[in-house]
């Protein structure tokens, strides 16, 4: 039998803060930015490439970021945590709008990856699956498919402001609408554990009562494998890999908009090639929460990247074909859902919840690592040689290499040394 639910559980407030976080943060601050590359590169006389080395710093700067992310979420004041980090973030993108030189956009670039890795990807994950016991996947997949809207919604927008306004005044506009969609959530709302307001997660049963009952009068804590453990393993290192390799194609969202102009479409054609990425990121979004609650995390990986190869594909012979185009940018969507929601799921179910936040911040890191290469290299193939086709070569490529290392990840999860318990651990270090 289970336990009546409440009518409203806080649990969605939870999940209606985590939306406007993610359509705020990673869809306005990431997603969103590619508008401004092409006005300020002509008004300024950058190459692109130049323009771009700040998201390249950005995920160098999550390198260093990522290893305290995790801990200090969980440890400090969820609510102080995560706003002074965004303030930091939105005072980068104000500042943009008086920057004349690209080593000033890199200092923005180090600050959104310093700042903005304990808002983009991280807290939704933790804070969802803390809040959720029922619907976990399909919680996140909604939670992580307003970054597809709030980027779908704002790239036209920001596009519209930088015509309307210059693209100055644009960047000083967007950083107070992200404020306004993000702040009131994480200085007022969030909250991590459903224990800390005096309730259970939501779908929490009576028997999972008694299973929690059980596992502390036997002193077990959440299974899992050990942070120390887990790091010295291959489907750890195959996580490391899989989420830089996943992370490369954020490099080809910035650029949509310049290569749709590099095959003569307008800018507002553009805008809304990454407005077609974004739609596709929200529905893959949500069609992947739900398909991992039902087929399973790695059988939907697997659909996902078919998606983006396909999408890359259609990029290479979409020529003047608008609709070939607009169908393979909603394809490539799903490189987004692989980012932000399946990677956390997969590195759940590969290693439990006992160390969860820790061991997904650590592979994480793989996203600054590789991840990194990704804009300044499809910027320099295109510099290069003066088209994306290269590019988008290599993106196909990098799917099959992405779908290599989640099959060795489960090839070798059997090998993983999950725990129920302190003592237990300790019993087994002692022999």
């Amino acid at each position: 039998m289970t336990a009546a639910r409440p009518r409203f559980h806080y649990a969605w407030l939870i999940l209606i803060g985590c939306c406007f976080v993610q359509a705020g943060g990673l869809g306005a601050v990431l997603d969103a930015a590619g508008v401004f590359f092409v006005p300020v590169c002509e008004d300024l006389g950058f190459s692109r490439s130049e323009l771009s080395m700040y998201l390249t710093f950005y995920f160098i700067a999550t390198v260093f970021a990522m290893p305290v992310v995790g801990r200090w979420i969980t440890k400090y004041n969820v609510n102080r945590v995560l706003s002074v980090s965004f303030a930091l973030v939105v005072a980068a993108v104000a500042a943009m709008g008086l920057y004349s030189e690209p080593w000033q956009w890199w200092i923005s670039g180090i600050v959104f990856g310093l700042a903005g890795s304990f808002i983009f990807v991280v807290p939704a994950p933790i804070l969802i699956g803390n809040w959720f016991h029922a619907h976990k996947g399909l919680a996140l997949g909604v939670a992580m498919s307003f970054s597809g809207i709030g980027g779908a919604v704002l790239g036209p927008v920001f596009t519209l402001l930088i015509q309307g306004l210059g693209w100055r005044e644009a960047y000083f506009v967007a950083a107070a609408v992200m404020a306004l969609l993000v702040l009131p959530w994480t200085l007022f709302v969030f909250k991590l554990r459903p224990e800390d307001v005096g309730m259970k997660p939501y779908g929490w049963t009576e028997q999972d009562e008694q299973d929690e009952r059980r596992r502390a009068g036997a002193l077990a804590g959440a299974p899992g494998v050990p942070l120390a453990k887990a790091l010295k393993t291959v489907p750890f290192v195959c996580m490391f890999l899989f989420s830089g390799l996943i992370a490369y194609f954020a490099g080809f969202n910035s650029h949509l908009p310049g290569y749709a102009q590099s095959i003569g479409f307008s800018a507002l054609v553009g805008s809304s090639l990454l407005t077609a990425v974004m739609v596709g990121n929200v529905v893959e979004k949500l069609l992947v929460g739900w398909l991992n609650d039902r087929v399973g995390v790695q059988f939907t990986v697997n659909i996902q990247l078919g998606m983006v190869a396909l999408g890359f594909l259609g990029f290479m012979f979409a020529g003047d074909n608008l609709v070939l185009l607009y169908a393979s940018a909603f394809l490539f969507g799903a490189q987004n859902s692989l980012v932000s929601v399946s990677t956390p799921l997969l590195v759940r179910q590969l290693f439990g919840e006992r160390d969860f936040p820790a061991i997904f911040t650590y592979a994480r890191i793989g996203t600054g690592v590789i991840g990194c290469l990704g804009p300044v290299t499809v910027a320099a193939i295109f510099d290069v040689t003066g088209s994306f086709v290269p590019a988008f070569a290599l993106g196909i490529g990098i799917t099959a290499l992405g779908f290599a290392t989640v099959r060795l990840a489960y090839a070798r999860r059997g090998k993983l040394a999950w725990s129920e318990a302190e003592d237990a651990l300790e019993s087994q270090a002692s022999n």
